[in-house]
């Protein structure tokens, strides 16, 4: 009898491990976020701390498929949530999503750390990707010719630039471009080029081999900057609920300001 109890009570509490003895693992819970290329490093960094206050939860900021890419996705049904470096089109509005804004983020050119150029003036960065500057020696660097890496018309960067910038209003970049179609894309080619210039977003800049250049004097950390781009969330409001609803509270609350500033944006409301 007592074999028969202890048996019992053995089979009872490898069930019991079962279903609960992994109790970490059967609340653990993996909200993955889809989109655009920019932004990358914070959305990384709002990630970390959303992971240190809610034990047991995964942020996952998968591979960049640009902002037209994770509206798709999260419009489609195949991801809760997207991250996004422009607004929604009218194209897109028949997804029915929220768009929820909650960090700037400066658009940077930068260049070869090789190269021993700091500044670009507006004009003369225009200048460089209409093709009409195409020495380095003509903005104060070495006797040798330009490599222009672009990304393609619609990239969110490239349309900030030609909003914000006068000098790249309608501007059509040289044909001599390295057309590159993602941010990491973008950093590669400058980082492998040793005369390259490229621009993207300051976050994923200050952690790639690449040297950030000042605009007109200003660096990018300036409240005057210039060119500013907007990060933000798109999900359906059927699924604002559980780690979805607390994620998207959590990067908009006055605690991830810091969080935001160390990793290259710019909180919205500063």
């Amino acid at each position: 009898m007592k074999r028969t109890a202890r048996g019992l009570n053995l089979v009872l509490l490898v069930l019991a491990l079962t279903l609960f003895g992994g109790g970490s693992r059967a609340l653990a819970e993996e909200l993955a976020i889809v989109g655009t290329g920019d932004g990358v490093k914070i959305l990384k960094a709002l990630g970390a701390a959303f992971e240190r206050l809610h034990p047991g939860t995964t942020i996952t900021i998968p591979e960049s498929i640009g902002s037209s890419g994770g509206i798709k996705a999260v419009g489609e049904g195949e991801a809760a949530l997207g991250r996004v470096a422009r607004t929604i089109k009218e194209k897109e509005q028949g997804y029915g999503l929220t768009y929820l804004p909650f960090a700037r983020i400066p658009v940077v050119f930068f260049v070869n750390p090789v190269l021993p150029v700091q500044n670009l003036s507006s004009d003369q960065a225009a200048a460089i990707y209409r093709g009409a500057i195409d020495n380095w020696k003509t903005v104060g660097g070495p006797d040798a010719p330009i490599a222009v890496v672009r990304r393609e018309e619609g990239d969110s960067s490239l349309s900030t630039l030609k909003k914000s910038l006068p000098a790249f209003k309608d501007l059509a970049i040289t044909e001599r471009a390295i057309l590159t179609e993602k941010t990491p894309l973008m950093f590669e080619a400058v980082e492998t080029t040793p005369l390259a210039i490229g621009f993207g977003p300051l976050d994923v800049a200050r952690n790639q081999n690449v040297k950030v250049l000042s605009l007109d004097g200003r660096l990018a950390t300036f409240p005057d900057y210039p060119v500013v781009n907007t990060l933000a969330l798109v999900f359906k409001e059927a699924n604002r609920k559980g780690t979805l609803q607390s994620f998207v509270e959590f990067v908009s609350a006055p605690a991830a300001a810091p969080i935001i500033s160390a990793a290259g944006g710019v909180p919205l409301g500063r």
